[in-house]
């Protein structure tokens, strides 16, 4: 039986397979909201397919989104959660898209702070916590925005129609260019995929900005909610999953000034820490 896959629920969650511009926070909010109202029609509708349709979803998500935090977390919350039936799973996916959505209003208050009259800010890729910090700064002070195109898909260029539609004049660089006005930034923000103990996963040409950043003295700061740092296990999985397409790479924490989260402006270690103690299911271990 696989009559769950013509419910919108399931619709949604292949929309979310297949986003290739979405940010980690978008695309894992938008999975998790989707996964519960799955679990929900399981409960109500076919109850006796329960675990298929929820195991199904979890592993097409991971399976075309393997290197986003949020995915990997909502894939572990839902095995966490199997044993207490599609109740328990439709709760659990929907507490973390509580949080995925709560933790972008509150990174963009913690980040607002960095940015000052006058400031330049270059942008990398897109970032729906990113976009967060600019919007509350928006309402703060006067600065200017740079934005990478962040090719080959040109996220970055998505990322600067959005920013240019709320209200911002966003210069577009290529991204050669955007190594080359390093110095004439003031700071540096891009979001990330996920982070680990050490490392980070991002779009490519993430690690080069931020070692010349960090060689000219320009901050660069990596934006991500608690819910992009994985467990020491889960984030070596992600690293092992990463597809062959070029389009993200791992990158040093120690490179990054500091790392702007829902729980405040963090060393990239202290970050790391926000994972201590987290459990992961056994069927992931």
């Amino acid at each position: 039986m696989t009559e769950w896959r013509e419910w919108s629920a399931w619709r949604q969650l292949t929309a979310a397979a297949l986003d290739e511009v979405g940010s980690a926070a978008t695309v894992g909010t938008a999975a998790a909201r989707a996964v519960a109202e799955l679990a929900g029609n399981v409960a109500e509708h076919a109850p006796e397919a329960f675990p298929e349709p929820i195991v199904d979803a979890v592993e097409l998500m991971i399976e075309h989104q393997s290197v986003m935090a949020p995915i990997a977390n909502l894939r572990n919350v839902v095995y966490l959660a199997l044993s207490g039936g599609p109740q328990a799973v439709a709760a659990a996916a929907t507490h973390l898209a509580e949080r995925l959505e709560a933790s972008t209003r509150l990174i963009g208050k913690n980040g607002a702070q960095l940015i000052t009259e006058g400031s330049t800010v270059l942008i990398h890729s897109a970032s729906s916590s990113v976009r967060a910090v600019l919007e509350e700064a928006k309402d703060l002070v006067a600065f200017n925005v740079c934005c990478t195109e962040a090719m080959p898909i040109g996220e970055g260029i998505e990322m600067a129609a959005d920013l240019t539609a709320i209200g911002f004049d966003v210069e577009v660089l290529d991204d050669d260019a955007a190594i080359e006005f390093l110095p004439g930034m003031d700071l540096v923000m891009a979001g990330a995929d996920a982070i680990g103990p050490g490392s980070a996963i991002n779009k490519t040409g993430t690690g080069a900005l931020a070692r010349r950043a960090r060689a000219i003295g320009v901050p660069f700061y990596l934006v991500g909610a608690a819910e992009k740092v994985l467990p020491a296990p889960l984030f070596q999985r992600a690293v092992r999953r990463q597809g062959r397409e070029n389009l993200t790479e791992v990158i040093s924490l120690d490179w990054f000034t500091a790392v702007v989260s829902d729980v405040g402006i963090l060393a990239p270690q202290e970050a790391v820490e926000l994972a201590a103690g987290r459990p992961v299911a056994d069927q992931l271990l």
